[in-house]
């Protein structure tokens, strides 16, 4: 053991911050539709080793790290960032089903879809940048629309999900009787 700034490290062991994230499975654009394969013990977990995602249903795919804040598994929150270390399978939530396979989540990608069963997957990938911007760019050519850059909706009007708003069906209140 060394001594570092005050706090004992083991020599040899790479500290958290530096250690390489661990993938839990891979994301390719394959003809029409993006393929998402989980290996090993996770395949075995997940009970579902591969999904396939059609191009002309997704309706976001972006870099979120914080996608166990975003994405709501459940009537329930226990915690603001979810449960346990890693969420691997299929969860239902108050936006409807979810597949999720990640660890800590610092290289997690996002997938919003409509009309899937799935509205969301989310998979932790070797390069999330690079994953992300392979499927934008399938998806764009898919609905031939421009490229869009991080955070933008990849969806047309007709593609959008519905939401359900409490205030959608009521009035705009004026103040006036």
């Amino acid at each position: 053991m060394v001594e570092v700034a005050g706090r004992l490290e083991v020599t040899g062991s790479v500290p958290a911050g530096r250690r390489a994230p661990m993938v839990w499975g891979e994301c390719e654009v394959g003809g029409d539709g993006v393929v998402v394969r989980l290996h090993g013990w996770r395949r075995l977990v997940a009970t579902k080793g591969t999904i396939r995602i059609p191009l002309t249903s997704i309706v976001r795919v972006d870099h979120d790290p914080l996608a166990r804040a975003h994405v709501k598994t459940g009537l329930r929150q226990w915690r603001a960032h979810g449960q346990g270390l890693w969420r691997l399978g299929t969860y239902h939530g108050l936006d409807g089903w979810s597949f999720w396979s990640i660890g800590l989540g610092r290289n997690a990608v996002l997938i919003e879809c409509s009309g899937e069963r799935l509205r969301y997957v989310v998979i932790e990938v070797a390069d999330a940048g690079r994953t992300v911007q392979e499927i934008r760019l399938a998806t764009c050519a898919a609905t031939r629309q421009a490229p869009a850059g991080p955070g933008t909706n990849l969806a047309t009007p007709d593609r959008a999900p519905r939401r359900r708003e409490s205030r959608d069906g009521q009035e705009l209140a004026t103040g006036e009787d």
